[in-house]
This record gives structure tokens, sequence and C-alpha cells, in this order.
């Protein structure tokens, strides 16, 4: 599979889009400088308004659920090597998460899964299979609480009482860590790398949670995993109300996902691998017994 750059299209053509807007917003307000606001012609108003907003709209939500840049701590993708990691956020879930994990067995798969410390409580036995079938488990906070709203003394708190039910559930510790939402602060990046945690990111976007068709969810996979792609999945958690999201489509999805990699000899293989780190940080990066 040849490594595409289709994916940094989107990202140029919403900055294209806010740059346009807002020199015709400039120029518009230069012409009309003059004249009285109730002889303007509040169409155009309305037009460049609506225009910079969905450009900014469009850029933020492409942000959210692509991410992009290069910063210290954080890995968004792995070594153009062709190799792909899955992971899977908001879980653990009673309907779905086992039978993702009896896909990944079945297909001898190991992904990763970012869970929620109150779901953790809710369902200790299920972490405790992620775990105990060899798949990575990382801190996704503990209620999915966006982190650029919450103060540092929330967002220790958050981090805290998830690693306290992952250790209580599976009796393990893990030092992985991705925000909800993938929102993050530059503050709030300093403090988790200081607390001993690497950011994982994502590159590519399932885009299950609009509840697309099994076939849309692989077809975009299809469209944009390449060479050291972190793909994202949702086993649980909805976009609002952040649990009880209905993930049927992902699970139905999943196989073909696997088999279609596989078809264009990329490995699946665990997100630490993925992201190359020394053989020491794997080791404390992951799984410490408590």
């Amino acid at each position: 599979m040849k490594y595409s750059t289709k994916h940094i299209l989107p990202k140029k053509l919403f900055l294209a889009a806010v740059i346009i807007s807002l020199l015709l917003l400039g120029r518009w307000l230069i012409t009309n400088s003059r004249i009285p606001i109730y002889e303007l012609n509040l169409r155009w108003v309305f037009l460049i308004s609506a225009l910079f907003l969905g450009a900014l709209g469009g850029l933020g939500t492409y942000f959210e659920y692509h991410g992009f840049g290069s910063q210290e701590g954080i890995y968004r993708r792995g070594e153009r090597t062709p190799q792909v990691s899955i992971t899977f956020d908001d879980g653990p879930d009673a309907k779905h998460t086992p039978k993702i994990l009896d896909i990944l067995k079945e297909k001898n798969v190991k992904a990763a899964f970012f869970v929620t410390g109150k779901n953790v409580e809710k369902h200790p036995e299920i972490a405790r299979r992620i775990v105990a079938e060899g798949h990575e488990i990382g801190n996704h906070t503990y209620s999915h609480k966006e982190l650029v709203r919450l103060t540092r003394k929330r967002i220790i708190k958050e981090l805290d009482r998830t690693g306290e039910a992952i250790r209580n559930a599976c009796g393990v510790s893990t030092d992985l860590f991705r925000p909800p939402r993938g929102m993050y602060r530059q503050a709030t990046r300093s403090l988790l790398m200081k607390l001993g945690y690497k950011i994982i990111l994502w590159s590519v976007s399932s885009v299950d949670w609009r509840r697309t068709s099994p076939n849309w969810i692989l077809n975009r996979i299809r469209r944009y995993a390449r060479f050291g792609s972190i793909i994202l999945f949702h086993d649980g958690g909805a976009l609002v109300r952040r649990n009880g999201g209905k993930r049927i489509n992902t699970v139905k999805a999943l196989p073909m996902v696997i088999d279609y990699l596989r078809s264009q000899d990329l490995e699946i293989v665990p997100v630490s691998k993925l992201v190359r780190l020394s053989s020491k940080d794997e080791e404390d990066f992951l799984l410490h017994p408590s």
C-alpha cells in the first residue's frame, strides 16, 4: 500500500476557506465603511459569516476527530511501515465490547481499549477480559469530560479514579491515555507528560459515532488507512450522552475491516509496537502488575 496524502487535504481546504472568508469580510467592510448600517446589504454579512463559521467549524471537527500536527508526548500515528493499530474508546460496554472481543479473538488481533473509569466500575469483568486476552488498556478519564473545560485538580482526579478502577478490576496499571474527543490544551499536555502518560490519539477515525452502516465504515477505512495508521472505533459511549451509544454497526464492520487491512498486507499490531517505544518504555508504558 502506498502512503497517501489525501488526509491532509481537508485541513488545507478548511484553512483556505477561513482565509478567503476573512479577506472577503475585510474587503467588504472597507468598501462599505462609510455606509450607514441600515443601508448595508445584510445578505453579504450573513453569507460571509456563514462561510467563516462553517469553515471554522469544519476545521474544529477535523481536529477533533482526526488530529494533526506533531507535539512531544503525543502519538497520532506510527512510522511509515506496513503496520496499523486498532483502538476503541468509551467502553467497556456490556452489549458490544464482548462481541468485539469475540471477533478480535477469532481473528487473532490485539487492540487497545481506552476505557472510562465509570464504565470499568460498571463492568469490571469485561475490563478483566480485555487484559486477560492480551489487549492494551488505556485511561480515557472517569466521566468522559472534555479536558479543556476542567481544572488541573479535576483532571488529576479523573485520571486517578480511572487508574484506580483499572487496578481494582484488572490488577494492572497503565500509562496509556487518550483525551475525550482528542481535545486538550498545552497546559494539559504538559501535565500529562509530567504524570508519565503517553497520549495516544489517532490518524484515521471510523466516524462510527454517526451510526453509519457497516459498509460505510469499511469504505472509510479503505479510503484513509495507510502505513502507520492508528484507527479509532468506539465500543461504547454516545456523542452527547457519553454512554449507551449503539455500536452494532461497529461490531458488524470490524471483521470486514480486519480482512481488508490484511488483504493490503498491513499487519495489525498493538499500538505500543506501532509507535515504536523503546523496550524499556514499552514495559513501563502498558501494564504494570499492581
